[in-house]
């Protein structure tokens, strides 16, 4: 029975060694504990939402959100869909349910040890040195593996964000674009009087306490207290791996560096590619189109994003949404939303001027 060793022991590493049958494979987490250290909103699409309810249990989806309410320089924008099209993901019940899921195929999950590239035939894992037919490369945005296989240095995004008590009756997930010096921030409630509360930035920031509360303060959001701070470094979007190397070692997840450029997540991808990577074990091309045609559409996205889209997509969002032209998958699929709004650029016009004058 062929070996296939993934190294790391997140959503994307787990996914993939939930899916392979008929093959010997064997996990490696660096953690104590899988899921750890926490550092994604773990806010996704229909999708994404979808296909881990069907994977695993519908209890991964613990709430879903069809209000949204945005912070801009040009105003302030309030959209409601007919139906929920953003889910929150309860971790770390969703690597619990993974794990599981892996081990009942009879896989070994080894967590505590830290696996080490050594060539395209073997990793060093621990003291000892492990053999392999295929490699997937799960280790996260800071990916050691990036590194050695492609012989550079990826640049990095900051992202803290503070588990928050507050008052009870929000429903509506908070967005601030340009708003205290961050790319954008967000608060999402997430139940029983808590939510969260964060930021993106190029840098970090020297009190994260104050800038939650500021971002706490331009949501209009009354909390109690913070209960605590979490978060990581997040891969500028544009920075891809090559998707296999020699039909052996695959990337996925953060490691492969897809990420979404408006919402800065990376769990879309991993639900895309999991079932095409594990079907191209052996015929590493399928893998590698399918990989470059999400890039593709990737591109696009980033190019909106790079003229100051995100100032103006939320009134684009408005009107879109107001016309019945917005669909749930839109949330993931960020180059349908993009297409949309062109075929209505007069009212994303009129839109626009009423927001300035």
């Amino acid at each position: 029975m062929s070996r296939v060793v993934v190294v790391g022991g997140g959503p994307a590493g787990l996914t993939v060694a939930s899916l392979i049958r008929d093959r010997d494979v064997l996990v490696y987490e660096e953690h104590p504990r899988f899921g750890e250290p926490r550092h994604c909103t773990s806010i996704v699409g229909l999708y994404t939402a979808s296909f881990f309810a069907k994977l695993l249990t519908p209890r991964v989806v613990k709430r879903g959100y069809k209000r949204f309410l945005f912070h801009t320089r040009l105003g302030s924008y309030l959209v409601e869909f007919s139906r929920e099209v953003a889910f929150y993901l309860e971790r770390p019940l969703l690597e619990e349910k993974l794990a599981d899921k892996a081990s009942r195929l009879g896989h070994s999950l080894q967590t505590g040890v830290r696996a080490k590239p050594l060539d395209t035939y073997s990793v060093r894992a621990g003291d000892g040195i492990v053999r392999f037919d295929r490699l997937v490369v799960a280790d996260g945005s800071t990916s050691e593996f990036f590194r050695f296989f492609n012989g550079r240095r990826r640049e990095y995004l900051y992202g803290l964000q503070a588990l928050v008590e507050h008052e009870e009756g929000e429903d509506a997930i908070h967005v601030e674009y340009g708003v205290g010096g961050a790319l954008f921030s967000w608060f999402v409630p997430i139940g029983d009087g808590l939510g969260l509360a964060g930021y993106l930035t190029e840098r970090h920031v020297g009190d994260p306490g104050s800038a939650v509360k500021k971002v706490l303060g331009v949501a209009g959001v009354k909390y109690r207290r913070l209960l605590g701070f979490f978060g990581g470094v997040v891969v500028k979007p544009g920075q891809l791996s090559r998707p296999h190397i020699r039909g052996r070692v695959f990337f996925t997840g953060d490691a492969l560096g897809l990420v979404k450029p408006f919402t800065y997540g990376g769990l879309y991808y991993v639900a895309r590619l999991a079932r095409v990577l594990v079907e191209s074990l052996e015929n590493p091309a399928t893998y590698e189109r399918e990989v470059k045609r999400l890039a593709r559409l990737n591109s696009l996205e980033r190019g909106f994003s790079g003229i100051g889209v995100p100032e103006i997509a939320p009134p684009i969002l408005k009107v879109v949404s107001s016309s019945g032209l917005f669909n749930p998958i839109d949330y993931d699929e960020h180059f349908r939303l993009l297409l949309k709004s062109a075929a209505s650029p007069l009212l994303v016009y009129l839109t626009l001027f009423k927001s300035v004058a």
